[in-house]
C-alpha cells in the first residue's frame, strides 16, 4: 500500500499539468505481481495507476513532457526503484537494516525510429541510497504506435551505490551463512511485452510481461537466491 500512496503522490503533479483534455480522462489500475530475487522473499504483490500514452511514446511512469516534436520527446519525471526495500519479506533477512523506499527523480529522452521508440532514462535517487540508474529500452511499436502486442527490450546500469545498498552485506549483518558482500555496479537485462486490448469504445485490457536477469554483482551476493525473476501487470484502463 506504501507504494501505491508513493505512486499518487508523483502522479497528482502530472496529472494537473496534463496535456490531455481536462474534459476526457482514460485512467485506470493494474495489479501487480513480481518475483523476488532475495533469499526467502515471497512474491510482491501491489497495484499502479495506469494512463493512456495517445502519443506513442510509451514512457514508462509519471512523466512531463519539456520538449516535444512527432518523432521526439523530452521529459522530466519520477517513480520508485525496481527493487523491493522490503526483501520481499524475508523471515530469513530480518535480521539485517532496514531499507528506505528510495523515490527518483528522471530526466530522459524517447524517440520515434526503427519501427518503434528508443528510449533513454536517467534516475537519481533522492531519498535512500542516493545511486543513479540508466535505462536503455527499445519498444517495437510501428506507425500508428496504436499495436496491442509491444514487445520490448531494456538494458538497466545501476551504480554502486544502488547494488550494495539492496543485495549488499554489512559486517554487522554477517551470520554462518551470510558472508560479508560489497557490490559494485552492475548490469540487467530485461524483455516483455505490454498489451492494450479495446474492450469497448470506453474500456481497455492493459497488461505486460516480463522477464529481468542480473548480471554476477548481483547474483554473487549472499542474499539473491535468483538470477532472474520474472513479473506481470494486469488492469483495466477507462475512458470517461
Amino acid at each position: 500500500m506504501k507504494k501505491i500512496a508513493l505512486l499518487g503522490l508523483v502522479l497528482l503533479p502530472c496529472l494537473a499539468v496534463a496535456e490531455e483534455s481536462a474534459k476526457q480522462w482514460d485512467l485506470g489500475l493494474a495489479l501487480t505481481a513480481r518475483q523476488s530475487p532475495f533469499v526467502g522473499g515471497d512474491l510482491q504483490l501491489g497495484a499502479k495507476p495506469v494512463l493512456a500514452d495517445k502519443s506513442g511514446f510509451d514512457i514508462p511512469g509519471p512523466a512531463l513532457s519539456l520538449l516535444k516534436t512527432s518523432r521526439a520527446n523530452y521529459y522530466i519525471g519520477a517513480g520508485l526503484d525496481d527493487w523491493d526495500h522490503e526483501r520481499g519479506g524475508s523471515a530469513q533477512l530480518k535480521d539485517m537494516q532496514e531499507l528506505d523506499q528510495a523515490i527518483n527523480l528522471r530526466v530522459g529522452g524517447a524517440w520515434k525510429i526503427m519501427n518503434g521508440v528508443t528510449l533513454f532514462d536517467i534516475a537519481q535517487d533522492m531519498t535512500a541510497h542516493k545511486g543513479t540508474q540508466l535505462k536503455v529500452r527499445y519498444t517495437f511499436n510501428p506507425e500508428p504506435y496504436q499495436a496491442i502486442f509491444r514487445p520490448y527490450g531494456e538494458v538497466q546500469w545501476l551504480s554502486d551505490k544502488v547494488t550494495d545498498y539492496y543485495v549488499g552485506v554489512n559486517a554487522d549483518e554477517v551470520k554462518a551463512d551470510r558472508p560479508a558482500y560489497q557490490a559494485d555496479a552492475a548490469f540487467a537485462f530485461k524483455a516483455g511485452v505490454s498489451v492494450e486490448q479495446p474492450l469497448s469504445p470506453k474500456l481497455t485490457l492493459v497488461a505486460d510481461a516480463a522477464i529481468t536477469a542480473y548480471d554476477a554483482e548481483i547474483r554473487d551476493s549472499p542474499i539473491i537466491e535468483r538470477s532472474s525473476v520474472w513479473s506481470g501487470a494486469l488492469g483495466l484502463r477507462y475512458r470517461w
